[in-house]
């Protein structure tokens, strides 16, 4: 089955940096862009959206859905090591209890809400076909933990019509995985990105440096969860000199935090070609710092959004992290912001040109914010700044029927 061609318009169609235009129309058919034109086609059913800015499909490069259940429950203090005691404790028994429904719950609030893509990390892959019965496209990044826990299976990536369904594979950290896992793990990734929490606390750097009280506290942790510092071979003095050490920083590389890297550490990441992605709500909650955004920006380095989960995070609007970075980083260029939400996300999740832009061949849904009557020179920094009209929604997702029809 053929879904008819639709067209979508509004006052402001944002296409990617540097291409804001006015009143354009962008034709959808079976989930697939067409074609981005100056006006609305004749002959085509055209839904005009009116005062607001039609844009790509946010992508949410790093989120946990299958902790969702632990919403409210563990809020962050600034408290990092103690949040993981908290987590460790608390997941078992409410995953049981409402782990499904909690997921199944996140997953909606993430299709209705302009999200085109997600990066999952995941323990189950459980979230995975909850994901694609929703029409939300999917890097599923299969974590593994210590020497040998949580195997990742196969790297793969696979289209049910306009939807990605992705396995990749995760390292937790360079402080919970042994040098050489991390080797084997980025070599089982192959071309498709290998996800990683880096640089993400004091206490981590001062772990693997084997240094400092927070380092310590750490340490205690893992040991009590089997994990003892010499299982781990440390083969460097930093966390990113660990991932060094185990040949596993590239262009595929997907960076998660970086809190704590250096001014030389930031040249080291762009000159690897590796992405990072900042989770602002979280970062703040949890360590009260952020990645040096600026520093890495002016480096080249490629920057993603991401919510991480409702254990550390209200609720997982990248609308709400774009203005939270915007607040704490007030000197950035509104489009570096919306660009880091948009197409620096496609491109940390190895989808670059299929997702984050508005141009044939790119895949729905899109992103619509209301706004009020602004000049041009205000649309992007009022998206980027949170001050809508309404609540942002998704336009033109493909319907699951159709998909499966489509496939048949």
């Amino acid at each position: 089955m053929t879904s008819p061609a639709t067209a979508y318009t509004a006052r402001w169609v944002w296409c990617g940096p540097g291409d804001l235009r006015s009143g354009a129309a962008v034709l959808l058919e079976n989930g697939w862009i067409t074609e981005v034109a100056h006006h609305p086609p004749r002959g085509v059913a055209v839904t005009d959206l009116g005062k607001g800015l039609l844009l790509p499909g946010l992508v949410n490069a790093h989120t946990h859905l299958e902790l969702s259940g632990l919403a409210g429950m563990m809020p962050p203090q600034g408290d990092f090591v103690g949040w993981l005691e908290s987590m460790v404790s608390l997941r078992p028994a409410q995953l049981r209890q409402n782990g499904p429904e909690s997921t199944a719950a996140a997953v909606d609030y993430l299709a209705q809400d302009g999200t085109a893509l997600v990066g999952d990390v995941t323990n189950t892959g459980k979230a995975a076909p909850v994901l694609t019965q929703a029409g939300v496209s999917a890097v599923s990044f299969y974590e593994a933990l210590g020497a040998a826990k949580a195997e990742p299976p196969p790297a793969q990536a696979v289209w049910q019509g306009a939807v990605l369904m992705a396995a990749a594979v995760a390292a937790h950290a360079p402080y919970s995985i042994p040098t050489y896992r991390l080797a084997a793990l980025k070599a089982k990734a192959g071309a498709l990105p290998f996800a990683i929490h880096l640089a993400e606390s004091r206490a981590e750097v001062q772990f693997v440096a084997g240094v400092g009280d927070e380092g310590k506290r750490l340490e205690e942790f893992l040991i009590l969860r089997g994990l003892r510092r010499e299982d781990l071979r440390l083969a460097a003095d930093t966390p990113l000199g660990q991932l060094m050490a185990a040949q596993a920083l590239d262009q595929n590389t997907l960076l998660v935090h970086g809190i704590q890297l250096t001014s030389g550490e930031v040249a080291q990441v762009a000159a690897a070609g590796a992405s990072l992605c900042v989770c602002p709500r979280s970062n703040l909650g949890l360590t009260g710092a952020m990645a040096p955004v600026e520093e890495l920006l002016a480096a080249g380095v490629n920057l993603a959004l991401g919510t991480d989960s409702l254990a550390s995070t209200p609720d997982l609007s990248l609308w709400a992290e774009m203005a939270a970075l915007v607040a704490a980083k007030p000197d950035l260029a509104p489009e570096a912001v919306l660009t880091m939400a948009t197409q620096g996300g496609a491109k940390a999740l190895g989808q670059a040109g299929k997702f984050g832009t508005l141009r044939p061949g790119a895949a729905a849904p899109l992103a619509f914010v209301p706004l009020a009557d602004l000049a041009e020179g205000e649309v992007v920094e009022a998206v980027a700044r949170g001050e809508h009209a309404a609540k942002p929604v998704s336009v033109g997702r493909f319907d699951s029927a159709e998909r499966k029809e489509q496939g048949r």
